[in-house]
Formats: structure tokens, C-alpha cells, sequence
């Protein structure tokens, strides 16, 4: 499955990784031949983005990971001992050559990497090796590019950290022991230290950060309250912009139930989100405009039909910020672990407009598990995932947009 797609600042190269293959190849454009490949390694990661290319695409960064738990006696307990073996790799993007590893000894295990924007720091969320009742303890590591030394932060949950736009500092929520949220964080890069903490008010939460503003001075993210503290089934969530120097709460609003919730990809001016909906019959895409804190449009793009369920993924904008992507594809409702695509409806490629939220075209795409998409640079082409290769759309002849 292909499953992130890039295009080079110049548009003349392609970018793509396979999953959970691990392969990640660097095509041309022009020609469609390979010029790179890199492989990465095999494996199921907690998000299939398991690698990051720097911001001069010169250098890829992937981690790998890898685990063995054995069974022992701790003054009368039944304990697991965790031994890991988890590293980041940097390889040169124009010959595949690896040009360092990152690790530590004992090594940990690495579940998830982030990339700051300016290249300089790697985040990941790792478990420490050692003997445990259960799970291993996690931590949060920033990494120093360019000379490999990295730094151990504890008291804030390992997954979710979010990088202000400068790269200098990174937000983190923090939760108790139940998993509940009860403060967010944010750490200055270069020394480690916190710079603020903003308790969470509200009772039985998982906070996230999505999204920092462009100029940095605002974040945003989800707040979602479960109904009962042992149990996941009811929530409510709220979408929340916070002040990035003081952690004051800025707004909020309350998602309706089944609606889509939380910041995804943003538009080229960085001043709107998209969000898709994961519950429910139907898959809707929302548009938040994030300066003026309100939603702009909601439209259903799948629904359920009688066998199926509906998956919508990936949605790009066109660089003039006018057309929005999205892929929806359907799956069988109780497909297992060796679904063939051919075994399911080929994917649809919905083309809205950006300003209204309208279905202006619906391409039939190939049979595959699509789920990536990408504009070229000068939003003449669209390059969507197939059954392990590209395809590229020609976008020259796009329609007349709505007049308002």
C-alpha cells in the first residue's frame, strides 16, 4: 500500500513510501523512472507516516523497531522482561546511502518519529527497556540532528508532541495513569525546561494537539470528555485554540455527535483545516477556518451500504488553495487480514470546491487500497496511491468554480 506521497518544492520529483512494506522511492517526474531506493524495513508502525524528509530534501528519516518479552519471577510477581531494539536511520535521498543511525544503550523501543519543520530536532515517543508487571514505561526523546545526542523527557505523554512553527519549541499533553489528560506542556528544545503547563479542566479528557498557526502565537486541538471514566464508548469532543506563549484557552467549540472532529491537513495560506469523520454511517469532510474559529461547510462524501463501510482518507489541497482532494473507498464489513483489492470496490477520487464544499468531479479510480494523495506544485497533476505504484492525474482542465 502506498502510503504517503511527496512532490519535491520544484515538482520534479516524487517521493512515496510502501507499508508496511518499508520501501520509500524517489521517482522523476518526467521520465517515471526510479532514481532512489531505500529500504526502511518491513514492520506495522502506529501511524503508516514512518518517515520524514528534511526540509532541503536531501535526507530521509524512518525508524524501525523491534521487540522480545520474556516471562520472569520478580520477588514472588509473574514480570516481563523488555528488551528492545528500536533506532532512527538517515539515508541520502539522491544515492540511498545510510548517513547515520540513532540509538541509545540500552536501546529503546521507538514507536513513533516527528520531524521539526526546520530540520534540527527528531521527536520520538519510545518505551524504556527493564522489567515490568506489564507494559514497558514511556518517554518522550528529543533527538539533535545534527549531532545525534538526545534528551529524555518524562512526565508528558510520549505520543502527541507537536512542533511549533520555528522548531524551537514542541507542545506535549500529559495525562495520569488512566490515560486522562490532565495538563498540556509546552518544552523549549534547547534546554528541555517547560516553559508553561495549562491544566485540563475538564474531568475524564484526552487532550491533542493538532496544529500550530503559521505565525506560531496560536495551537489548536481536540479536548475529548468520555461519559464514563472506564469506558470509551461515549464521548463528547470539543475543538480548542490555545495562546502558544501563555497556554491561555482561546475558544472552543462542541462537535456534534458523529461529526468530524479534530485539525487535519491545512490549506496552502495555513488559515483553514480539513477533518473527516471516523464514526457513524457516513464520512463527512469539514472546513474550519481557523483565524475567524468557526466552521465554514460539512459535506458527506460516502455512506454506508449494505455489506460495506465507508472509509474517506487523504485530503490535499490544490496550491491555489481552490480544489480539495479526497479519496473514499469502500471495505467489506467484516473483511479479515488478507483482503485483496481486487476483492473490493474501486476507490473514488472526489474533487470539492474549497470555498463552498461541493462534489464538482468523482474519478473512478484503479482497484487498490488508496489511501494518498498529493498536488504537484503547480496543481496541474494530482498523484494518488495504487496497488503499489502512482498514478498521476492531469488536473490542467479543472471545472469552472461556483460563482457566490
Amino acid at each position: 500500500m502506498i502510503a504517503k506521497i511527496e512532490y519535491s518544492p520544484d515538482g520534479k520529483r516524487i517521493l512515496a513510501g510502501d507499508y508496511p512494506g518499508g520501501i520509500i522511492a524517489l521517482w522523476d517526474v518526467a521520465s517515471g523512472k526510479r532514481l532512489t531506493t531505500i529500504e526502511a524495513g518491513y514492520g506495522y508502525h502506529a501511524t503508516m507516516n514512518y518517515y520524514a524528509v528534511s526540509p532541503d530534501w536531501r535526507t530521509v528519516f524512518a525508524w524501525r523497531e523491534k521487540r522480545k518479552a520474556e516471562r520472569v519471577e520478580q520477588d514472588g510477581k509473574r514480570m516481563i522482561r523488555w528488551t528492545f531494539g528500536g533506532e532512527v536511520r538517515a539515508w541520502n535521498l539522491d544515492d540511498g546511502k545510510l548517513l547515520r543511525t540513532y540509538k541509545r544503550q540500552p536501546q529503546n523501543l521507538i514507536r513513533f518519529m516527528k520531524l521539526a519543520p526546520d530540520g534540527k530536532t527528531i521527536y520520538t515517543a519510545d518505551e524504556l527497556p527493564g522489567i515490568y508487571e506489564r507494559q514497558a514505561k514511556q518517554v518522550a526523546s528529543l533527538w539533535n540532528v545534527k549531532d545525534g545526542t538526545y534528551r529524555t523527557l518524562e512526565g508528558v505523554d510520549s505520543y502527541g508532541g507537536e512542533f511549533s512553527p520555528d522548531g524551537k519549541s514542541v507542545v506535549f499533553p500529559s495525562s495520569d495513569e488512566n490515560g486522562h489528560t490532565k495538563a498540556l506542556k509546552m518544552i523549549d528544545i534547547a534546554t528541555g525546561r517547560e516553559k508553561w503547563s495549562l491544566s485540563i479542566q475538564e474531568k475524564n479528557a484526552r487532550a491533542s494537539v493538532a496544529r500550530f498557526s503559521p505565525d506560531g502565537r496560536l495551537f489548536y486541538g481536540t479536548v475529548r470528555v468520555f461519559e464514563d471514566p472506564k469506558k470509551r464508548d461515549k464521548s463528547t469532543t470539543q475543538l480548542k485554540w490555545w495562546d502558544a506563549a501563555t497556554g491561555r484557552e482561546m475558544g472552543s467549540k462542541t462537535c456534534e455527535p458523529n461529526e468530524p472532529t479534530g485539525f487535519g491537513v491545512l490549506s496552502p495560506d495555513k488559515q483553514k483545516a480539513v477533518a473527516i469523520n471516523w464514526q457513524g454511517d457516513t464520512r463527512k469532510v469539514s472546513l474550519f477556518d481557523l483565524a475567524g474559529k468557526r466552521l465554514l461547510w460539512t459535506t458527506v462524501v460516502c455512506e454506508k451500504t449494505k455489506g460495506y463501510r465507508p472509509i474517506a482518507w487523504s485530503p490535499a489541497f490544490s496550491p491555489d488553495g481552490k480544489w480539495l482532494a479526497v479519496i473514499t473507498r469502500m471495505v467489506p464489513e467484516n473483511a479479515g487480514e488478507d483482503l485483496d483489492a481486487r476483492d473490493v470496490p474501486q476507490p473514488r477520487i472526489l474533487l470539492l470546491e474549497a470555498e463552498t464544499g461541493a462534489i464538482r468531479e468523482t474519478i473512478i479510480a484503479p482497484q487498490a487500497f488508496a489511501d494518498a494523495a498529493c498536488f504537484s506544485p503547480d496543481g496541474r497533476t494530482l498523484a494518488t496511491g495504487g496497488d503499489g505504484r502512482i498514478h498521476l492525474w492531469d488536473m490542467s482542465k479543472m471545472p469552472a468554480l461556483t460563482r457566490r
